[in-house]
Formats: structure tokens, C-alpha cells, sequence
């Protein structure tokens, strides 16, 4: 049998969970029936490099900014007609709309949407998001299915207006060989970021962003250093040299005990040499990869109760309110001041947890079904799209959206 061509659209290729979730996914494709290439939006970031070198062919639509125009709108037509793909496979808002606007555009394929982000609230989003979320909304009764990586996720986009009857739970997954204890992680942690070894480190592995909540991250290791624990902060992440974190920890008089570092593509030998992994994320987050691959690693983790951290860390007492700093804190410190042996069965715990609920081979297969299930839909000649009026409404505002220049 020939294989199915999927398209992945995506926003772009820069560093962020999405992103490498894509990454490590379109390879597990090869020897299945389907083979996946994928479409960047905007011009490919660093991840790109990953997928080239496992052999997936990239496209671009070369946008700036995740702003449409004529031309994107342009290019999009040319990619559909010499690609030619047998399913669309959408990555965040825009990659989903630009799915959808692509099968319009070609033979009107089946439309599969992935939804990475949470929205606790939709006055956090900027003006543009809000806009895109609402013709999402209206859209989404056009698709075969919507992929949300967060059970919370799911219902909060089903209260915007999402069509419910189009939702598939598939949580993130990590690769759990690649994501592993190593015995020489801590030596090569230390070395790698010249942290003092004898501290206790909690790492955080995100950009700088408000949603991160990383001023929450800083005050909670103050506090922790206050309450008589040795304790480093380190983060690893995109925009840290001008983010809010440095400047606080300075204020704070903890300077020296925060350690930054521009985004890596060594973390899983990092992450296992951390004695915590901390979220402190204040909302956006549905599932938070890195809390994920922390605990295949080994690593006790702990974070802000937003998403689906609560479900992936197994124990609600191992989340706090966000912005919660000094509940954060005491279940750090609570973490921190067991015996050596006692954080070493958390972590156990924590890869036990993955391996068995939330790892990569589950993700692949999860997503192999769905592609059969659509295709053979296809091919059985059933319709799955509502054709009613608000989705061809949405078509419309998502084609106006595209055109403007």
C-alpha cells in the first residue's frame, strides 16, 4: 500500500515544546503509512535542524511574525498544489488555520488540528491570538478531529466554542531512552554551567516569558535560601539576559545564586544532574513537556496547578495556585529536606510515571490510529464535516485574515 502524505503545518521552528514535540514525532513515522513532511509558516528556527536531519522535508511560507498576506496566502497555494498531501496535520492556532485553509486551497483534504496551549483566561492573550481563537472556534466544526495534548485544554477551548464531538486526548510524550538517569549527569551539569557543586540545584527549562511566571521562580529560591536551604536556581531558556529574572535576583540580593543559559540541545545530559525540577508558570501551559522529560529523567518535580500538571505529576499535592510563591517554597523545601535516598525514590517514581502513561512510543501510536481512523473515513465515503454555515463563515474571516498585507 502507498503511503499517505501528512503535512504538518506549523507556526515556525523556533525552540518550544510544540515545536520539538514535532520534531521527535515525524521521524517515528518512517517504516508506518504514512510519511510526513512539514510546512513552517514562518522562517525555520533551529528545530528545523533536527527534522532535516532525520530526513523530513521542510517548506516554508517564509511569513514574519505569524502575520499573514497575499503572499503567504500565495505560497500556501503553490505548497498544496506540489505536495499534493493525502491529510493536513495543524500544530497551534495558526498551523491548524493554516491547515484548514489549505485543504480549501487543494483538494480539500482531511484536516486534523493539534492544540498545545491552555486558556485559563482569554483576556491574557494579545488582541491578534484573541481574534484567531475566535474564528478557530467557528472553524473547528470543519475539521476530522482535534488533537489536545491537555484534558483541561479540551474543555477550556470547548467553552469558547470548539466543536466538542471533534476532541482526542493525547498527551505530550517523552522519549524515555533518550530521557533516562545518567550517573555522570551532576559532574556534567555543574561543569557545563560552572554551578558550585555543593548546592542543591532546581532547574526551570523555558524562555522568557510572562506566562512563565520566572519573577515567581527567583522569589521562591529566596525564600528558600531564607528558610536555611543551599539551594541554585537555574535557568535555561531563550531571552534570560534581558528577562525579569537577573534583575530581581539582584534586587533580591540572590544574584549569584541564579544561574542562566541560552536555550541547549544537550538538556537530557542536564536535566538528570538537577536535584528538582520546578514549574512556576502562571497559565498558557497545557502539558509542559519539560516537566515530562525532568521526570523520565529521575528528577522529583513539582509545579504551578496549571494545565494538566496535577494529572501528569499523579499527586495534586505535588502542584501549588500559581503565583503562589510561598506555597511553592514549602513544597520545594519539603522535597529538598528529605534524606538523599527519599528524593531518589521520588524521582524513580516520577520515571515510572512516564514511562508507563506519557512516553513518545504512546504519543506515535496514539496519533497512527487517528490517521487510520480519518483516512479509512475517507475512504468509506463518510462525511465528518459539519457544513453549516458558521464553519464556511469562519473559512471566510480566516481567507480575509490571510489577505490582508
Amino acid at each position: 500500500m502507498a503511503q499517505t502524505h501528512v503535512l504538518n503545518c506549523i507556526t515556525g521552528l523556533n525552540v518550544g515544546g510544540a515545536e520539538y514535540m514535532l520534531a521527535r514525532f515525524a521521524p517515528k513515522l518512517a517504516g508506518s503509512f504514512f510519511k510526513p513532511s512539514v510546512l513552517s509558516l514562518m522562517r525555520p528556527g533551529p528545530v528545523a535542524q533536527l527534522l532535516a536531519s532525520n530526513g523530513i522535508a521542510i517548506a516554508s511560507l517564509q511569513m514574519k511574525q505569524s502575520r499573514p498576506g497575499p503572499r503567504a496566502l500565495m505560497r500556501l497555494h503553490d505548497v498544496m498544489r506540489s505536495a499534493r498531501p493525502g491529510l493536513l496535520h495543524g500544530w497551534m492556532y495558526h498551523g491548524n488555520v493554516a491547515a484548514s485553509i489549505g485543504s480549501y486551497l487543494g483538494d480539500r483534504q482531511p484536516v486534523i488540528w493539534s492544540v498545545h496551549h491552555s486558556l485559563a483566561n482569554l483576556s491574557s492573550e494579545k488582541l491578534t491570538t484573541r481574534a484567531l481563537i475566535r474564528i478557530s472556534a467557528r472553524l473547528s466544526y470543519q475539521v476530522q478531529a482535534i488533537s489536545y495534548c491537555s484534558k483541561v485544554s479540551a474543555r477550556q477551548h470547548e467553552a469558547l466554542g470548539f466543536d466538542v464531538s471533534k476532541r482526542r486526548i493525547i498527551p505530550n510524550g517523552v522519549d524515555c531512552e533518550q530521557f533516562r538517569p545518567r550517573a555522570d549527569a551532576r559532574r556534567y551539569l555543574v561543569k557545563q554551567l560552572s554551578l558550585p557543586e555543593e548546592r542543591m540545584l532546581i532547574g526551570n527549562i523555558a524562555r522568557a516569558h510572562p506566562m512563565k511566571d520566572h519573577a515567581n521562580f527567583v522569589r521562591a529560591i529566596a525564600r528558600l535560601r531564607s528558610m536555611g536551604l543551599d539551594v541554585q536556581g537555574v535557568l535555561i531558556g531563550d531571552g534570560h539576559n534581558d528577562g525579569v529574572a537577573l534583575s530581581l535576583a539582584s534586587q533580591l540580593g540572590i544574584g549569584a545564586m541564579i544561574t542562566i543559559s541560552p536555550a541547549r540541545s544537550d538538556i537530557d545530559r542536564l536535566v538528570p544532574g538537577l536535584d528538582l525540577f520546578m514549574l512556576s508558570s502562571a497559565w498558557g501551559e497545557a502539558f509542559p513537556i519539560a516537566v515530562a522529560e525532568a521526570m523520565a529523567s529521575g528528577v522529583p518535580a513539582i509545579a504551578t496547578d496549571v494545565g494538566d500538571c496535577a494529572w501528569l505529576l499523579g499527586e495534586v499535592e505535588l502542584t501549588v495556585e500559581p503565583r503562589d510563591t510561598e506555597g511553592l517554597a514549602n513544597l520545594a523545601y519539603s522535597i529538598l529536606s528529605l534524606p538523599k535516598e527519599g528524593r531518589a525514590r521520588l524521582g524513580e517514581q516520577a520515571r515510572g510515571r512516564v514511562i508507563s502513561s506519557f512516553s513518545l512510543k504512546s504519543y506515535v501510536d496514539n496519533h497512527l490510529s487517528l490517521y487510520e481512523e480519518i483516512m479509512d473515513q475517507e475512504l468509506a465515503g463518510r462525511k465528518t464535516v459539519d457544513s453549516a454555515g458558521p464553519s464556511q463563515g469562519a473559512l471566510s474571516a480566516a481567507l480575509r485574515m490571510w489577505r490582508r498585507s
